[in-house]
């Protein structure tokens, strides 16, 4: 996928910005979203298998059992939005490369806790170093205020798509 070059943002027929009046697939702001996300996150992949042995949905679930130790699947997977079968298979894996350990919880036994072994904190650390390295490389076209108010931006699209989502 080729990176189209630094352009203006373009208006549309009616004087709005294509954002706001789509007018071909590239004005879309989904489509914009998806590419970057793309464009990035193949790099991350390649970093993660190379330098860890990990894939991205590893490296998530790394980073949410760590933020939340002794979660559950469904709860893992919700966080992660990765879908729970999906989730079940990874972690099992993982589980069976000694990166994540099991246990039942203590108020009821029928539950599976999980958590990161030693292993597993020392890949997300590891990780973690790497993701963030790689996150200041992509915002270093930013200036301060432009990484704050696209911070801002995200928030609220994130906000918005929620209720689309809600609502539909």
């Amino acid at each position: 996928m080729s990176i189209p070059p630094s352009r203006p943002a373009p208006v549309g027929a009616q004087g709005k910005p294509t954002l706001k009046d789509p007018q071909e697939i590239e004005d879309f702001l989904l489509y914009r979203l998806f590419r970057i996300t793309h464009v990035g996150l193949r790099g991350t992949d390649d970093m993660y298998k190379r330098e860890l042995g990990i894939s991205r949905r590893e490296w998530r679930i790394l980073a949410y059992l760590a933020r939340t130790p002794d979660a559950s699947l469904k709860a893992l997977a919700a966080d992660a939005g990765i879908d729970v079968v999906v989730a079940s298979r990874t972690v099992a894996d993982m589980h069976s490369r000694g990166l994540v350990d099991k246990r039942r919880s203590p108020g009821n036994k029928r539950l599976v806790c999980l958590r990161l072994s030693d292993d597993g904190v020392q890949i997300h650390g590891k990780a973690k170093l790497m993701a963030a390295a790689y996150n200041r490389e992509l915002a270093e076209c930013l200036t301060h205020d432009e990484a704050s108010f696209l911070f801002e931006l995200l928030t609220k699209l994130e906000r918005q798509a929620a209720l689309l989502t809600r609502d539909r």
